[in-house]
C-alpha cells in the first residue's frame, strides 16, 4: 500500500461506489482511467466516455486535473503531436481509495461520536443477520 491517501471533501450516503466520495463525473473518470489500466492521455479518456455520455473534451481535461490536484490521479508532461501535454496515471489503486476515505469518515465519527460508534459497531458485529438464524 502506498503511503498516499484521500481526504474526501464530503460523504454522500445514498450515492454508491466512488460516487459517495467522489463527484458522478469524477467517479465515471477515473473509472475510465482504472479501465484503461496504463497512463493515458486526456484524449483516450474522452474517446471512451463520449460513446457513453454527452461529453465535451474540456470537460474530461478538467476533470483529470481536479483528480489530480485531490492528489487522486499523478501526471507528467510528454511530448505529443501537437506539442506538450500531460499523461496521468492514478496515484493510488482503488482500494487504497476506498480504505484512506473509510478510515477518514470513520475517525471523524468515533472522535465525534465515538461511544456510540463502538457501540453500534460491537452490536452489528455481534448480531447475526436473519438469514443465518435459520
Amino acid at each position: 500500500m502506498s503511503n498516499d491517501s484521500y481526504t474526501p471533501a464530503g460523504y454522500k450516503p445514498d450515492a454508491k461506489d466512488l460516487e459517495a466520495i467522489l463527484g458522478p463525473l469524477e467517479a465515471d473518470v477515473l473509472s475510465s482511467v482504472y479501465k484503461i489500466g496504463k497512463p493515458v492521455r486526456v484524449r483516450e479518456v474522452y474517446e471512451r466516455m463520449k460513446g457513453e455520455r454527452k461529453i465535451a473534451y474540456t470537460t474530461v481535461m478538467s476533470t483529470m486535473n481536479t483528480l489530480y490536484e485531490k492528489g487522486i490521479l499523478d501526471r507528467k508532461v510528454v511530448e505529443g503531436r501537437g506539442g506538450l501535454l500531460y499523461v496521468y496515471w492514478p496515484k493510488m489503486s482503488r482500494s487504497e481509495i476506498e480504505r484512506s476515505a473509510v478510515k477518514y469518515i470513520m475517525d471523524s465519527l468515533v472522535k465525534n461520536f465515538g461511544e456510540a460508534v463502538t457501540s453500534y459497531l460491537v452490536e452489528m458485529n455481534t448480531t447475526e443477520p436473519k438469514e443465518k438464524k435459520e
